[in-house]
């Protein structure tokens, strides 16, 4: 692109419900007039009501699918919707009776220089707000320009671009990216396809310059939630005059902290493509195939069905295992006569309640097992028989679970990590006291989370024994263990986003992005190289 810009919102900057004050603009104002954010939010609306999508069916033989350019999986996109509340607009995270401006909206270069703001008044983040900010931009632009835009939800930002035509005079000159800090709250697949890093053109670009911007104007928040409507647009426009002019008396002191980064990056990524033995040529390749492979669309729901189906079948086995021993437990206490009377009890009363669970378990087992085809039947037997695929199955649940917790740790860390009150209220004893108890809570979590890496871990470990041994199908890759150190910090590259080892269908003859370790950090490299080069 000819230009990048980033996307963000601010939720800090209310400002409280009041009338409004005498009218003051300031010459060179970056604010959006209301009136154009108002026109967007009716054609949006207009264009929603207008091309109704059809009712989605109901049927579990669904195929997935690409929605029409889009290169990430219907399903994918639907997990990354569910993932982040910044993608549901009707979730609240500001209250509209309390507050007359819930929030900003900027839109900032790459630079870190703010080109324009929208003043929001939705309780959430509207889709309309984004629209009228890149419609905007490109009335400034010359018509040849192309754009690359990073915002925390790029993806399901070009699906409502795509499904329902919004932004269509500038969609072929638009190129969508994620925010490099809320790529871990995106799939895998989103993540090949929109994360900076692996997508061209975006350079050492991070989408993080609006939160570096949220942070300058921090020291106003508790002045601006009581400050006049006018009085409030005003002095924002002041301190972004003066942020620009400060960004631009530094602009080649920052030109050449960006050019040592990027030489930096690029020299280490050089050393590894030379120690990972593999020409530059077979790499691009092999990442090709790669992103063909992982972002095919799934054959059909059905299978995923098949497969979880599967999952709580052998769930119920282990549940039914467990009521058994507790009632060959209670049936050896009843039986000794050296058992007190009010254990004997007890024990009575407790069996009679595990036979009914178990009778009810089993019922609940054959129906499962009744309605399962012959492929889902074929593998629950396999499973039973072959404590390699039993253990494998068992790693994927854990790891999805681990995925599952770090994320949401992720979530919470975000008050302690991007919290800009803080600044503010340095001296507010409250503010110190909520940010102790949620590091705390947090710190709290941690043991359970790792002791679940741990488990994940003993279960690979017991995989590589059992390949060992010879007991693994044919063409079985053992996953590899976690690395314990740094898990927390879910960085896009980490193991504990691939499935490596853990999916069905492992080829007989995997590919080299699949198997080879070495050809996976060539990789890695590869595009690290190419963005420090784009960079420059």
């Amino acid at each position: 692109p000819d230009a990048i810009v980033c996307i963000d919102a601010c939720f800090t900057q209310k400002r409280n419900r009041q009338a409004h004050d005498p009218p003051r603009t300031h010459p060179h104002t970056v604010f959006i007039p209301e009136q154009d954010a108002e026109a967007m939010e009716k054609y949006i609306d207009f264009i929603r009501s207008k091309k109704v999508p059809p009712r989605k069916r109901t049927n579990t033989e669904e195929p997935d699918h690409l929605e029409g350019s889009l290169r990430v999986p219907k399903s994918v996109l639907d997990g990354c919707e569910a993932g982040f509340t910044a993608a549901d607009s009707r979730c609240e995270k500001a209250s509209t009776q309390f507050f007359d401006d819930t929030t900003l909206m900027a839109l900032l270069c790459r630079h870190n220089i703010v080109l324009f703001i929208a003043n929001m008044r939705s309780a959430g983040e509207k889709q309309h707000y984004v629209m009228v900010l890149v419609e905007t931009l490109f009335q400034h632009l010359p018509p040849p320009y192309h754009v690359g835009l990073l915002y925390d939800i790029g993806c399901q930002t070009e699906r409502s671009c795509v499904k329902w035509g919004f932004l269509d005079r500038y969609i072929n000159r638009l190129t969508f990216g994620i925010s490099v800090f809320h790529a871990f709250g995106h799939q895998w697949v989103c993540q090949i396809i929109y994360h900076p890093r692996k997508r061209t053109s975006f350079g050492l670009s991070d989408g993080e310059g609006c939160e570096r911007f949220w942070h300058s104007i921090s020291k106003l928040i508790a002045y601006l939630h009581v400050c006049g409507y006018h009085q409030r647009i005003y002095t924002l426009d002041r301190q972004v005059d003066h942020a620009q002019r400060e960004t631009l008396e530094n602009l080649s002191a920052w030109l050449l902290r960006r050019s040592q980064h990027a030489l930096t990056k690029q020299k280490a990524a050089e050393s590894i493509l030379r120690d990972c033995g593999k020409l530059e040529t077979d790499l691009r390749a092999e990442w090709k195939d790669q992103v063909k492979t992982q972002t095919k669309p799934l054959p059909r729901q059905s299978q995923n069905a098949g497969k979880d189906a599967v999952k709580e079948l052998l769930q119920m086995r282990e549940t039914r295992d467990r009521l058994k021993k507790r009632e060959r437990e209670y049936d050896a206490l009843i039986e000794d006569e050296a058992t007190p009377m009010d254990e004997y009890i007890e024990a009575k009363a407790d069996l009679e309640s595990v036979r009914v669970r178990l009778q009810d378990l089993n019922t609940r087992i054959r129906n499962k097992q009744s309605v399962l085809g012959v492929t889902d039947r074929a593998r629950l037997r396999n499973l039973m028989n072959n404590p390699f695929l039993t253990a494998r199955m068992n790693a994927l649940a854990l790891k999805q679970r681990l995925r599952d917790q770090l994320r949401a740790r992720k979530f919470e860390m975000e008050r302690l990590e991007r919290s800009f009150h803080k600044q503010v209220n340095a001296n507010n004893g409250l503010d110190q006291k909520v940010d102790a108890h949620t590091a705390s809570s947090v710190r709290s979590r941690e043991p359970a989370i790792t002791k679940v890496a741990r488990s994940y871990n003993t279960l690979c470990a017991t995989m590589e024994k059992l390949f060992a041994d010879g007991k693994a199908p044919p063409g079985a890759i053992c996953p590899k263990q976690l690395e314990l150190k740094g898990i927390f910090d879910l960085n896009v590259d980490d193991t504990i986003w691939e499935d490596i080892g853990l999916e069905d269908g492992s080829p007989a003859a995997p590919p080299l992005w699949l198997a080879n370790e070495s050809v996976r950090a060539g990789i890695k490299a590869l595009l690290e190289r190419d963005r420090c080069i784009e960079e420059e």
